[in-house]
């Protein structure tokens, strides 16, 4: 199994372990799969050089986003942007947080030409999936989809898992168990899709 999108705890090979602050840069170094990122919601300042540093060295970038509960969308737009002219000037792949601002994401992904990335926890409409699709994106799971009006319908779209966790034991259970779940309502084995769809799109 495969873990999408998780964050720091015990190394591994088997997830995509991301942060939302350039802070963790030290601690991502081990993880085979990493992504470095700056977010509002984490309180640190923007680090753009860092950033760069790492994905020269082959990070990935996220997460990064927009997110309509924390400061201001204009001065997240321009941290986005940023990231997003930082990924496309390395080809590197994209974690996007999004909370209440798809359409607005949506619009800067398609103004960028970003066609590598991920939309990481989504719980959107399955057109809004779509359209993220669309654009070459990747759409992205967790346990906290089920409680969404449009979880049925999102499962009859490409998807893969995650858990949003610290890597570890209890991160590896959730998984395997959200992983059985999505199976028995698609019959499709969905950890054997997310770890080809991720092997694709980190591999690429």
């Amino acid at each position: 199994m495969f873990d999408s999108h998780a964050h720091p705890g015990i190394v591994t090979e088997r997830a995509f372990v991301a942060s939302a602050s350039a802070s963790a840069y030290e601690m991502l170094k081990a993880y085979k799969y990493k992504a470095i990122g700056t977010l509002a919601l984490s309180g640190k300042d923007p680090d753009f050089p860092l950033l760069e540093k790492a994905v020269s060295e082959g990070f990935s970038i996220g997460e990064i986003g927009l997110d309509k509960r924390y400061g201001s969308i204009e001065k997240q737009e321009e941290i986005f942007i940023r990231a997003l002219e930082i990924a496309k000037e390395h080809n590197a792949f994209v974690v996007i947080h999004t909370v209440r601002m798809y359409q607005r994401t949506l619009e800067i992904l398609r103004m960028m030409g970003i066609k590598r990335f991920m939309m990481h926890g989504f719980t959107g409409s399955p057109e809004m999936a779509q359209a993220f699709i669309a654009e070459g994106g990747i759409i992205s799971l967790s346990p906290r989809a089920e409680n969404t009006k449009h979880f049925r319908a999102l499962l009859h779209l490409p998807f893969v898992t995650e858990t949003d966790m610290n890597t570890g034991a209890e991160e590896k259970r959730v998984l395997y168990e959200w992983n059985e779940k999505l199976s028995g309502i698609t019959g499709s084995d969905i950890a054997s899709r997310t770890e080809e769809m991720m092997g694709d799109a980190l591999n690429g």
